[in-house]
C-alpha cells in the first residue's frame, strides 16, 4: 500500500490557486478503502460521556473528533488496516515535504527549514447540517491534509478554498466572510485526499453538508515540534496561535475567537 500511495503523491500536480495544494482521488487502494469504511464507528455511536477526550467542534454539535490519545482511537489502531493507513500517512512525509519544498523555502523563516517534522492524525465525524466558516489551521502545521473515506459527494459539503479580496500585511486567522472570495470548490467524494501547505493565507471552510450518511475523515498533520502538540486533547482545545515559523504574520484579531478557538 505504501508504494502505491507514495507514487500517487509523487505523480500528483500542485495547484497554487489560491495556495499550494494537492488533490488525490482514489487515494488508498480500493480493497483498503472498503475495509476502512467498514471499520470506522458511526457519529451516533460516539458518546462524549463514554469518551471524555472527544471534541465537539460546532455549536450545533454536528462534528465530533477523536484524538490519538482517546480509547476509541487506540482501539482502532489495534486493527491492521487502520494501523497500516496510519503508518502509510506517516511514511509519505518526506515525499510531501519534497513535493512542496519550493513553496516551503519561500514562506518559512530560514532557521526553521531543517526542523524535524512530526506526524499525527485524528478522526472526525460530521452529521447532516455541518458547516465550517473560513479559517486557517494551527500555525505549527507545515502541511495538513483531509482524507475522506466516507462522504456523499452529491449532498453538499464542498471544501471551499478562499483568498482575501485585498492584500494583507497581517492575516486574520478567523476572517470575516465579507473580506474573502471563494476561489475553488472541491467536491468531496469517497476516498479523496487534499493536502495543503499551511501558509497564513490558506483559508478554507466547508459548505453546508446535508447528506443522510455521516461524513468521516482523517485529519492529517505534519508539524513543527512545539511543547504543546496538537496531537493531545488538552492542547487541541486551546489552539495554537503563534506564527513564529512563517515569514508572513497571522494573528487572531477577534478576542472572542481567541478564547473560544473551536467555536463557529
Amino acid at each position: 500500500m505504501f508504494k502505491t500511495v507514495k507514487q500517487k503523491v509523487i505523480n500528483s500536480k500542485i495547484s497554487t490557486n489560491p495556495y499550494p495544494h494537492i488533490v488525490i482521488k482514489n487515494f488508498f487502494p480500493k480493497n483498503v478503502h472498503k475495509k476502512l469504511v467498514k471499520l470506522l464507528p458511526d457519529f451516533n455511536s460516539l458518546d462524549v460521556n463514554h469518551e471524555k477526550k472527544m471534541l465537539i467542534q460546532s455549536k450545533l454539535k454536528t462534528k465530533k473528533t477523536i484524538m490519538p490519545d482517546t480509547k476509541t482511537f487506540k482501539n482502532l489502531k489495534k486493527n491492521l488496516i487502520f494501523s497500516e493507513c496510519d503508518n502509510t500517512l506517516n511514511k509519505i512525509q518526506p515525499y510531501l515535504l519534497s513535493k512542496f519544498n519550493r513553496f516551503i523555502e519561500e514562506n518559512i523563516h530560514s532557521k526553521y527549514l531543517k526542523s524535524k517534522i512530526k506526524y499525527h492524525m485524528s478522526l472526525s465525524f460530521m452529521s447532516s447540517g455541518y458547516i465550517k466558516s473560513p479559517h486557517i489551521d494551527r500555525r505549527d502545521h507545515i502541511i495538513h491534509a483531509l482524507y475522506y473515506p466516507v462522504s456523499e459527494g452529491s449532498k453538499g459539503g464542498e471544501l471551499l478554498l478562499y483568498e482575501t479580496k485585498k492584500k494583507q500585511k497581517v492575516f486574520d486567522i478567523f476572517p470575516k466572510k465579507s473580506d474573502l472570495k471563494i476561489k475553488k470548490k472541491i467536491k468531496i467524494n469517497q476516498n479523496i485526499c487534499v493536502f495543503s501547505l499551511n501558509v497564513p493565507w490558506a483559508y478554507h471552510g466547508v459548505k453546508k453538508y446535508y447528506g443522510k450518511k455521516d461524513r468521516k475523515y482523517l485529519y492529517i498533520a505534519y508539524d513543527f515540534k512545539i511543547k504543546d502538540s496538537g496531537s493531545k486533547f488538552k492542547n487541541r482545545i486551546k489552539g495554537f496561535n503563534d506564527n513564529s515559523f512563517w515569514i508572513k504574520p497571522a494573528i487572531v484579531k477577534s478576542q472572542t475567537r481567541r478564547k473560544k478557538f473551536l467555536s463557529e
